[in-house]
């Protein structure tokens, strides 16, 4: 939700600021060519790549071209540009900025995915420490499973032993959901029924319906992890993330 907010912020922060720099750049527009005046505009458009992402960037870039042209192009505060080389520098910017958005938004995403993969990996290490100090006790499974519901795209979580009873849940409603019908892949996280070459491009929600996934201890099943998607996309990182806790879950309930 942060995230989402943060882009719908910077989807009008960027196109505004597009204009009001525009506007800022009027007194210099005497001084020199309308070329020289685009390298603002580029460089407004990188900083709302970074931050804002790709539509932002995109908009801001659009933007910035307009604003270039309506203000410091001749005939000024008209949307038409007379001198060749404006008409250049008009589309020079619009293209450039095009770029840098793609470029710019390539690099949010990678900082992101990396975040995500650091929290992952935070999860793991503060659940091994868990598990260490309380032997799997089921306070220490629920509070590992809420953890886990706020770091990868999940609405619920369970735990369940052999005999189906519940050990521990995220919530206490989760304990309550009708016990999923499908059974995941330990590795994937795909359906069983799924074909492998599906799985290499996996970025889809999980199953809404909810999903089971086999705790294995050797070959002996000693529980099942029930997971509900929350609707939003699971990348591969992350279904490797859940798989990893799958395990180590299984240890910690086979003590």
């Amino acid at each position: 939700m942060k995230h989402d907010s943060e882009t719908l912020f910077y989807l009008g922060a960027g196109p505004l600021a597009a204009i009001l720099l525009g506007m800022g750049l009027v007194p210099l527009r005497g001084l020199t060519t309308a070329s020289n005046l685009s390298f603002a505009f580029m460089a407004l458009t990188i900083v709302v790549a970074e931050l804002g992402g790709r539509a932002a960037a995109v908009a801001t870039a659009v933007v910035s071209a307009l604003s270039l042209d309506f203000f410091l192009t001749q005939p000024y505060m008209r949307l038409t540009i007379e001198d060749k080389h404006d008409v250049i520098a008009f589309l020079g910017l619009g293209v450039c900025g095009l770029i840098a958005a793609a470029l710019g938004s390539h690099r949010s995403e990678r900082i992101a995915s990396l975040r995500a993969v650091e929290k992952q990996r935070d999860l793991l290490r503060s659940a091994l420490r868990d598990g260490d100090e309380a032997a799997a006790a089921g306070e220490r499974l629920a509070a590992i499973l809420r953890r886990a519901r706020e770091v990868f795209p999940l609405a619920g979580a369970v735990i369940r032993d052999d005999r189906g009873l519940v050990v521990a849940s995220a919530d206490p409603a989760d304990a309550l959901r009708p016990v999923p019908q499908q059974v995941l892949q330990p590795d994937t996280l795909l359906a069983a029924a799924a074909s492998d070459h599906k799985a290499l491009g996996w970025s889809l929600p999980l199953l809404e319906a909810g999903g089971r996934v086999a705790l294995l201890a050797g070959e002996r099943t000693v529980g099942w992890l029930d997971l509900w998607s929350d609707g939003t996309p699971a990348s591969v990182d992350a279904r490797r993330g859940l798989t990893d806790l799958a395990r180590l879950l299984a240890v910690l309930l086979a003590r």
